[in-house]
């Protein structure tokens, strides 16, 4: 009788914390949030987030669970997902800030535009806007919903007609894609998020480009970078793949990425290598090393300043 009750008191101990263990724990890709980080994770950065607030004996969450781990993998890079389980006492309150009245919940979370003309990186705004995910729990439905949240400062160009005026309009370096598709690649997009107030961002098609016959302005204030990009087109407006330059409208200089591919966390490198100027976010960050730090349950805080830690290869990586 004494060994019966000892194992139900076991039992009866070890219950709980078995129906309150996390999901997402050991997931590459996702980040079990709590009141500690969430503020951190999502509100102080320019990425849009998709979180799910669930409760692990939920039967739609069990559900759901395999599906958010493939949303989270093929977002991987471009839009940040994470989790909140909503049976553990310290995320209660997290839970009833955010209304949630039934399990599985998806919230997406949306960044303030910023006008990068007037604000200053340690001035932004740390709010940003939530809605509940309404569609369909599949996997192409919920990663197209929040792409589609995604905030854009890449500028498209119909041809370098008006660069001189691009190249005046502010002192920041330009990167400029010579795009082989016509819309702007949710990883560009990310790019322009992660170098945002160091790097203006702009593409342009390849088929849209011609000779610079008639741009005059552009050389007579910038030589150098006329002469670069005369010996560049005629190549690159019949390419059927990208490349990717940032051009100094200071220093009258273009710098061609020759990297084996045109990758986010290559381009990452090679602007990094060459310019000596870390991101905001994502590869090579300090922040990237913080969520990475997240993911792995590591408490320790992130790596000291100085050389970046090696960026890992991300899901959703190529232009």
């Amino acid at each position: 009788m004494l060994v019966l009750r000892w194992i139900l008191f076991v039992v009866c101990q070890i219950l709980p914390v078995v129906w309150c263990q996390n999901f997402y724990d050991n997931d590459p890709n996702i980040i079990e949030l709590t009141p500690r980080n969430f503020d951190k994770v999502i509100h102080r950065t320019n990425y849009t987030s998709v979180v799910e607030f669930y409760a692990p004996w939920c039967g739609h969450c069990k559900q759901l669970k395999n599906t958010m781990k493939k949303v989270a993998k093929s977002l991987d890079g471009v839009v940040q997902v994470a989790t909140v389980n909503c049976d553990l006492a310290k995320n209660k309150q997290l839970c009833a800030q955010h209304k949630i009245e039934g399990f599985p919940t998806i919230l997406i979370f949306r960044p303030p535009k910023i006008d990068i003309t007037t604000s200053k990186p340690q001035h932004l705004p740390r709010t940003h806007a939530f809605e509940v995910y309404m569609g369909k729990r599949k996997l192409a439905a919920i990663a197209d919903f929040a792409l589609s949240r995604m905030k854009s400062y890449v500028k498209k160009l119909f041809g370098l007609t008006k660069l001189e005026s691009v190249l005046k309009s502010s002192p920041r370096k330009k990167i400029l894609l010579f795009s082989s598709r016509g819309d702007v690649s949710p990883t560009f997009k990310s790019i322009a998020l992660d170098w945002l107030f160091e790097f203006d961002c702009f593409t342009v098609q390849n088929e849209k480009l011609a000779p610079l016959t008639d741009s005059v302005e552009l050389q007579d204030s910038f030589p150098e970078i006329y002469k670069s990009l005369q010996s560049l087109i005629p190549t690159q407006r019949k390419s059927k793949t990208s490349m990717l330059v940032v051009i100094d409208p200071n220093d009258d200089k273009m710098y061609v990425y020759e990297g084996e591919s045109v990758s986010k966390t290559e381009i990452a490198k090679f602007l990094y290598e060459e310019f000596e100027v870390k991101p905001r976010e994502g590869p090579l960050s300090e922040r990237a090393n913080y969520l990475e730090a997240l993911k792995k349950g590591d408490k320790k805080k992130t790596r000291a300043e100085g050389k970046p830690k090696s960026a890992k290869k991300i899901v959703n990586d190529e232009l």
